[in-house]
């Protein structure tokens, strides 16, 4: 957006007059607009003279999904900022919550934030502003709206526009670990405010459909759908042995600044760790749900103000960055869902100057995917619940997209959310061959394949990467046909590599007599024809 001097306020146009008095922004995208102005509709038609027939209008129930960087804090802070009463925005996480008081302090609009932790005085100074009006905007997280008392408090202030954002956590997390985000709709029911908009930047027709049950009672709400294709992100797919070994490389070669996102807290501490040490660079750090708040603060201001650095994260950091400027997105493996990928791979190029989004998979990953689909499969009774069904669903569609090599990455992204890709703009299956399996994968078949059932695991990692040691000498193992063939990989990612291909079936490991313990390929599956070359430029 252009800023606010170009264009000349208009007070013909109540909506561009405070986009552009309040927040600074020379006017609204389309879609914002409609849903500012759905909005204010609603909250007008509730508060209008009871004996006009528009008083009977229903109340407003709205899902707005909007790509990221389209702006969707502006959809309710504008609303919020005009109407004559109290409006509820709730944030599944801490830091999303400190980033939206940020821009609402800057705008100039007064905001509280109610959560866990505080004092009974700093508590009722909260209900206190809200009761005299001196302030009509509240802050919260879903747990600290499930308890009873701040539920009824709320309740008999009538408040008259709710918004959840990041709506999809709504079914992604209320349905596992957190029940309050999936308990929202009782508040809904109770409150009965005149607006509920959802905000969400990735929820296909299956995600709508439980946020509708959840969140709005089963009552189908008005749908606002954007276009969510980011033409400016590049999509990329690695298959890999050793997860740590093509995130090194990867990192070693993308621009910069950089988010690596992994599954678990141990995975992002155990990346950063990894590539500090290998690298040699101190601008790498981890993100996670575990750290304090103040350290939590302290890397974020120190990563957004940041060109260089590499942030390994969960997702906890994800639906918090506002950093436009992000020119790589690296996921250790695959997230929960199609849907998720969007919402993190998204976080990148907010400038609009393009970035790169890698995924790496695993043969592990599909394992996972097929054990579980066996696992549903044989279920009888009872049968499957509709959330079961929902995660089964998402799991596969990010399976899909690691696994094609046929079709576009974006059309099959987009399609989770029933959308489809005119063209595309960038991905590794449209613009170059992609890679079909970890290119390293018939190297180290064929080593083993050359030396069938003379070395062990240990053994056969030390051959690959070329370390001559006292027993790989004494053995005359340094002269075996294969000895190096890894020599820039470290002896933990080739030892990751075997273990993936016995987990696989693609090695084998002999049970008895003299070859016990020893490897040998299982020729039905190792697939030795030559795999294409790997380079990340």
């Amino acid at each position: 957006m252009t800023h606010v001097e170009q264009i000349p306020l208009s007070h013909d146009d109540p909506i561009l007059a405070i986009c552009q008095e309040s927040f600074g922004l020379s006017y609204p995208f389309p879609w914002q607009r409609l849903i500012i102005a759905s909005v204010l509709d609603a909250v007008s038609s509730q508060t209008t003279n009871p004996e006009d027939a528009s008083f009977d209008r229903e109340p407003l129930r709205e899902i707005a999904v909007l790509p990221t960087g389209a702006g969707k804090s502006l959809c309710w802070m504008l609303p919020a900022s005009v109407i004559d009463g109290i409006t509820v925005a709730v944030f599944p996480l801490l830091s999303l919550i400190a980033d939206q008081k940020r821009r609402l302090d800057a705008a100039g609009l007064p905001s509280l934030t109610l959560k866990g932790g505080l004092t009974r005085e700093n508590r009722e100074k909260i209900w206190r502003a809200l009761e005299s009006g001196e302030t009509r905007i509240i802050l919260a997280n879903p747990e600290i709206l499930s308890t009873a008392r701040v539920a009824q408090r709320l309740k008999e202030l009538k408040p008259k526009f709710l918004v959840v954002d990041e709506t999809h956590t709504v079914s992604q997390w209320g349905e596992s670990f957190r029940p309050a985000c999936a308990g929202m709709g009782s508040l809904v029911k109770d409150w009965n405010p005149a607006a509920v908009l959802a905000l969400t930047a990735t929820a296909g027709p299956l995600i709508r459909s439980r946020i509708t049950e959840l969140l709005f009672n089963g009552q189908s709400p008005t749908t606002a759908l954007a276009n969510p294709n980011r033409p400016e992100l590049y999509y990329g797919v690695v298959p890999a042995l050793s997860r740590h070994h093509i995130l090194e490389r990867l990192v070693r070669s993308e621009p910069r600044p950089l988010i690596v996102f992994g599954p678990t807290r141990l995975s992002v501490v155990m990346a950063a760790r990894m590539l500090r040490d290998r690298l040699k660079d101190n601008r790498i750090r981890y993100y996670h749900a575990g750290l304090s708040q103040e350290e939590k603060t302290r890397l974020e201001t120190w990563f957004l103000s940041s060109s260089d650095a590499v942030l390994c994260a969960t997702c906890a950091y994800g639906m918090g960055v506002d950093k436009s400027d992000i020119r790589s997105v690296i996921h250790l493996a695959p997230p929960d869902s199609a849907e998720s990928y969007l919402q993190e791979s998204g976080r990148a190029s907010r400038d609009g100057k393009g970035a790169n989004a890698w995924l790496i998979w695993t043969p592990d990953d599909v394992n996972k995917q097929s054990m579980r689909t066996s696992i549903d499969s044989a279920r009888s009774t009872p049968p499957q619940s509709r959330a079961e069904q929902l995660s089964h669903e998402r799991r596969r569609s990010i399976i899909n997209y690691a696994l094609s090599t046929t079709c576009c990455r974006r059309a099959m992204l987009l399609e989770t959310l029933g959308m489809e890709a005119s063209d595309c703009s960038g991905c590794d299956v449209c613009g170059a061959k992609p890679w079909t399996s970890a290119p390293e994968k018939r190297l180290i078949c064929q080593t083993i394949r050359w030396n069938q059932r003379r070395l062990s695991r240990g053994q056969a990692a030390r051959v690959l990467i070329g370390r001559r040691s006292a027993e790989i000498r004494s053995k005359g193992f340094d002269t075996l046909r294969g000895f190096g063939c890894l020599s820039d990989w470290e002896l933990e990612d080739a030892e990751r590599a075997i273990e993936t291909l016995l987990r696989s079936g693609k090695l084998t490991l002999g049970r008895f007599g003299p070859w016990k313990k020893l490897l040998s390929v299982n020729r039905a599956k190792a697939f030795l024809k030559k795999s294409p070359s790997y380079a990340v430029d």
